[in-house]
């Protein structure tokens, strides 16, 4: 379980069939048989996990930090779009904090973000569902300090969310942020939920984020990036 091992129950949990992993073929390894072999059960149960196996045991990266963003920074890329569907009806952005912090102390990285449109304000609603922050990477052996651009999305209400998100929300106050441990939606749950992410999507690209610059044959991720950091952030400073 990541930080939460408890090296007294792995055994206990492995032999029980209470663990959240799931062993997969690692994609790069040929082998004759199709699934692992007790030799595997008991790694798991002893703790004796590596990447250099011919299978490897696929857990919740909320282990570690719950975006699943820390491995993208330590690959320096440019572009990432983070969506933060935990639960936080407090907007005490955890999930971000604790990305942040073990970035800055394991890779150096530094994420530069206002978070100050995402909390909630007296009402009970946010003024936006996304921002969009610098990330600046260090100079790294053969790596140059380097600029890049992560998009955070939240599960935030803004208000304008339309008659069916607004009528669900108010028969359910918990909404946008029920608890992950309510794994059985009803019908209307569901489609509440789906229904907010397709607005929020939709919302990053209306006119006012990306401007009338994304014409047919000019769209690409670099250039919707360019378009949102000019209008969140100081004009002309995308780099």
């Amino acid at each position: 379980m990541g930080l939460a091992t408890q090296k007294h129950l792995r055994f206990w949990l492995a032999l029980l069939n209470l663990r959240l992993g799931y062993w997969l073929k690692k994609p790069s390894r040929t082998r004759k048989y199709s699934w692992p072999s007790v030799t595997f059960f008991l790694r798991e149960m002893f703790g004796r996990l590596d990447e250099k196996s011919p299978f490897l045991n696929i857990t919740d990266g909320g282990h570690i930090e719950n975006l699943g963003v820390y491995e993208l920074l330590r690959r320096r890329c440019r572009f990432i779009v983070a969506v933060d569907g935990e639960h936080d009806p407090l907007m005490n952005f955890n999930a971000l904090t604790t990305l942040q912090r073990l970035a800055s102390i394991d890779l150096g990285v530094t994420l530069d973000i206002n978070l100050e449109d995402l909390r909630l304000r007296n009402n009970g609603l946010s003024r936006s569902h996304f921002e969009i922050c610098r990330i600046h990477y260090p100079e790294d052996g053969e790596y140059q300090a380097g600029i890049g651009f992560l998009i955070y999305l939240k599960l935030s209400i803004t208000g304008n969310e339309g008659e069916f998100i607004g009528g669900y929300r108010q028969s359910e106050p918990d909404f946008p942020h029920h608890s992950t441990l309510n794994q059985f939606f009803t019908e209307a749950q569901f489609e509440a939920y789906r229904s907010l992410g397709e607005h929020v999507g939709d919302k990053l690209f209306m006119s006012a984020i990306v401007g009338n610059t994304m014409t047919a044959g000019n769209e690409s991720i670099e250039r919707w990036f360019e378009a949102a950091a000019d209008s969140m952030l100081s004009p002309g400073t995308y780099q």
